[in-house]
């Protein structure tokens, strides 16, 4: 609770199997948090404490997972550049690089949205939404997530040919 309500912490209790929490009697509950409390009402407990004016995730603690997220991305990318010259145990390295990221699973729900089905993911804090866009940008065979060959700078590469973040990186890297 530290880690997500560092300002003010909500009245949660917490009895063997059973967990509750009120914004009742909180000096800064209003009419909007109240509004949210039993909107959500129904949802996962998670989901509705992150609508909470006073949650928050520490910036540092985010840096700790984009640095995660990171290994991740250039596990993957030295996986596949460098297979041909790497022996086995090297490749089993790269492939636990990726794996150790994830292990989160979002939910989701599909919902009949205006024309058509869609699916609605529901993340229970800021990272879960992070971690769930880099999987779907490291994945896209259409736009793969890259690394610059130049700059090292992560990108999205909007051609499949595409090796470098921008055109200054790929004059520089040919002029060396």
């Amino acid at each position: 609770m530290e880690l997500y309500f560092p300002f003010n912490k909500p009245n949660f209790h917490k009895d063997k199997d059973e967990a509750r929490w009120s914004i009742a009697g909180n000096a800064h509950a209003d009419k909007e948090i109240l509004a949210l409390a039993f909107a959500f009402n129904n949802e996962p407990m998670a989901v509705n404490m992150t609508l909470q004016r006073d949650y928050a995730e520490r910036v540092d603690w985010i840096a700790l997972q984009l640095r995660d997220l990171t290994f991740s991305l250039v596990s993957s990318t030295l996986y596949y550049e460098d297979y041909d010259r790497v022996d086995e145990n090297t490749r089993e390295i790269y492939r636990r690089g990726v794996m150790a990221f994830g292990n989160l699973a979002p939910t989701y729900r599909i919902s009949l949205y205006r024309d058509k089905p869609t699916i609605l993911w529901n993340f229970h804090s800021l990272l879960s939404g992070i971690q769930m866009m880099f999987s779907f940008a490291l994945t896209d065979e259409a736009m793969p997530l890259r690394l610059c060959k130049h700059c090292s700078f992560a990108f999205i590469a909007e051609d499949l040919e595409d090796l470098f973040c921008k055109s200054e990186c790929k004059k520089r890297h040919k002029s060396k």
